[in-house]
């Protein structure tokens, strides 16, 4: 079984990355044209993955139900803001809010999933 510290950066690691996807097949089925290009960019799984590693910081200063509903709502503003302020989206703001709930939606669960699993 992994320690503490490496369960935690697989798991920061895997939401980041389930999130990424979770996001880019919302955006392919939300544009109707089930592109499955961002599913190939590489960088979008890095910035997944660094906004992911916020969570065991969140955890860790807070309690269910509060740490939840953070990361939730970090994990939507943080890659909002930076799609819109540093890589210059063109999508609308609510559609940009909406693809990265999913992405929250399923990075938190497997987070959490990742972290209360047997080995």
């Amino acid at each position: 079984m992994p320690n503490t510290v490496t369960r935690k950066i697989i798991a920061v690691v895997t939401a980041g990355v389930a999130g990424a996807i979770a996001n880019a097949l919302a955006a392919a089925v939300i544009s109707g044209a089930y592109k499955l290009d961002l599913l190939f960019v590489p960088g979008r799984y890095l910035v997944a993955i660094a906004c992911t590693s916020l969570l065991p910081f969140i955890y860790h200063a807070l309690k269910p139900p509060q740490a939840d509903w953070s990361a939730f709502v970090a994990l939507i503003v943080i890659p909002s803001m930076m799609a819109k302020f540093i890589f210059s989206t063109g999508a609308p703001w609510s559609m940009v809010i909406a693809l990265n709930a999913v992405y929250a939606i399923a990075a938190c669960a497997v987070y959490r999933e990742a972290l209360t699993a047997k080995a």
